[in-house]
C-alpha cells in the first residue's frame, strides 16, 4: 500500500472510530513531607504520588495530555532523587506503554501540557511534530523573564526540548475538535497558565483531568490550597469550577496525584470509552 493509500485508510478508521480515553502511569513520586503538597498532612509524613498521562484518541485527532516523568529515570533502580525530600521513579516508560496500545509518537497530533512543571513534561521531546496546546498565561510565564519563580526552579531545561513553533497558545477553555467532546478548561493557579481537560466519553459520564489544583479527596473536598501555589485566590477558584463541572455535567473528578483515588482508575491497555 502506497503512503497517500495508507493515510487515506488511517483516516477513514479515525472517522469510523469512537472517542476513547487511556489511562497512562508515567511515574511515581515519593515524598518524605507531603505537608508540601498537601495542606492537610503533617509535617514528615510520608507519602507516594502517582503521575498520569492520558491518551486520547478521536475521529478527528489523537491527543496526549501531559508526558510524566522523564523515561531515562527507568534506568535507575533507586529512582532519582529531585529534592533532599523528593525522589522520582518510572516503573513503566511511557514510550512502552504507548507501543504496548499500538500509538507511535508520531502518531500524536497534540500534546495538551496541563503545566510546565518537571513531572509533566519530562517526554516532551518525543513528540516534536505534535501541536503543543498551553494557556497563554503558562506560555509567557515559562518563557518569560523568571520561569524559575513562576513555574518551578528546574524551569526552564525541564521542558527545553519544546519547539516553540509548534505551541498554540490558548486563551481560557478551548474546544479542541469543535463537537464538546475534548475540551480545555482554564484551571489557573498551581501555576500561571494551568489547565485541566474535560473529556465526554460516548458511553460514559463526563471526566475531568483536573490535574494538580489539589493533592488528594480530602484537600479537593475542604478546598485546602497548598501554600507554594503562585496564586492562592486562583486556585481556590479554580477548584470551585471543577465543583462546579462536577455539580452541573455529573462529571466525575480525576486528580492527577492523588494515589489513593487513581487505584481504581484503570490503565492502559485498558480504556475508556
Amino acid at each position: 500500500m502506497g503512503t497517500a493509500a495508507r493515510d487515506q485508510a488511517e483516516t477513514a478508521n479515525r472517522q469510523t472510530a469512537r472517542t476513547r480515553l487511556s489511562v497512562l502511569d508515567t511515574g511515581l513520586i515519593e515524598s518524605a513531607d507531603y505537608s508540601m503538597w498537601s495542606p492537610n498532612a503533617e509535617a514528615g509524613t510520608y507519602q507516594e504520588m502517582t503521575v498520569r498521562s492520558y491518551l486520547v484518541v478521536h475521529p478527528k485527532g489523537t491527543l496526549l495530555w501531559d508526558t510524566g516523568i522523564d523515561d531515562e529515570i527507568a534506568k535507575l533502580a533507586e529512582g532519582q532523587q529531585i529534592v533532599d525530600s523528593v525522589v522520582f521513579r518510572v516503573p513503566r516508560t511511557l514510550r512502552g506503554q504507548l507501543a504496548e496500545i499500538g500509538v507511535a509518537p508520531g502518531e500524536v497530533d497534540f500534546l495538551g501540557l496541563s503545566h510546565l512543571r518537571v513531572d509533566h513534561v519530562g517526554n516532551v521531546g518525543l513528540f516534536p511534530n505534535a501541536t503543543v496546546l498551553l494557556q497563554r498565561a503558562e506560555y509567557e510565564a515559562g518563557y518569560g523573564p523568571r520561569p524559575e519563580q513562576l513555574i518551578e526552579p528546574l524551569a526552564p531545561d525541564t521542558y527545553a526540548a519544546l519547539n516553540r513553533d509548534k505551541i498554540q497558545q490558548v486563551d481560557g477553555d478551548h474546544d479542541l475538535f469543535g463537537d464538546g467532546t475534548v475540551v480545555l478548561k482554564s484551571l489557573p493557579g498551581h501555576t500561571p497558565g494551568h489547565q485541566g481537560l474535560l473529556v465526554q466519553l460516548p458511553d460514559g459520564e463526563p471526566i475531568l483531568l483536573a490535574g494538580d489544583i489539589a493533592y488528594s479527596a480530602q484537600d479537593y473536598a475542604e478546598e485546602a490550597v497548598r501554600q507554594a501555589n503562585v496564586d492562592l485566590e486562583k486556585s481556590r477558584r479554580s477548584i470551585e469550577t471543577a465543583k462546579r463541572i462536577e455539580r452541573e455535567l455529573g462529571a466525575t473528578v480525576w486528580l492527577h496525584h492523588d494515589r489513593d483515588a487513581q487505584r481504581s482508575v484503570p490503565t492502559a491497555p485498558r480504556y475508556y470509552q
